[in-house]
């Protein structure tokens, strides 16, 4: 009977995640990093923002002090909503920076499910380039749904967090 239930239990978890996440060459901790925007294909506004946070944390957490392109000064609502203009910024602002890598994607979900529950449902991909030849080094991309009582940035945590596990990083 437990056997049957933990397999149950393993099937229904795992219809509700989906990861491409393959090992990455290794990188030193000592490298410059920089995180660039992420692009938000989702119906939510501010995503890829939070998605770029947390994304900062958790690389923190496997040894890698990246840095955050800075914000802009754009103040009329057009360049706001134009999410090119703060990518030709960053670009700008990458062009004079000493950087190794840099580590980039795209959120495809960041919502809660309609219905009772309300389901938290996010899908992420992550990229990391060379900052000087723009080589793909790596590249992973997840879903996740959590459960009712989860929050749509906890789950994002969860698959940023699963994402870069295929980061190897040697330590210094």
């Amino acid at each position: 009977m437990k056997k049957t239930w933990f397999l149950l239990s393993a099937l229904t978890l795992g219809a509700c995640t989906s990861y491409q996440v393959p090992d990455s060459p290794t990188f030193s901790a000592n490298s410059r990093w920089v995180i660039m925007p992420m692009v938000n294909h989702s119906n939510t506004p501010m995503a890829a923002e939070k998605a770029e946070q947390i994304l900062s944390a958790q690389l923190y957490a496997k040894g890698i002090n990246a840095r955050i392109y800075p914000a802009s000064d754009i103040k009329d609502l057009a360049s706001i909503l134009d999410s090119n203009a703060k990518r030709k910024n960053a670009q700008a602002w990458l062009a004079t920076q000493n950087v190794d890598y840099v580590i980039t994607g795209s959120v495809e979900e960041w919502h809660y499910k309609s219905g009772l529950d309300g389901e938290p449902a996010v899908g992420i991909t992550l990229e990391v380039q060379s900052a000087r030849s723009q080589a793909t080094h790596w590249r992973a991309t997840g879903t996740r749904s959590g459960w009712g009582r989860e929050s749509v940035s906890g789950t994002g945590q969860m698959v940023i967090e699963e994402l870069l596990d295929g980061l190897n990083i040697e330590k210094q």
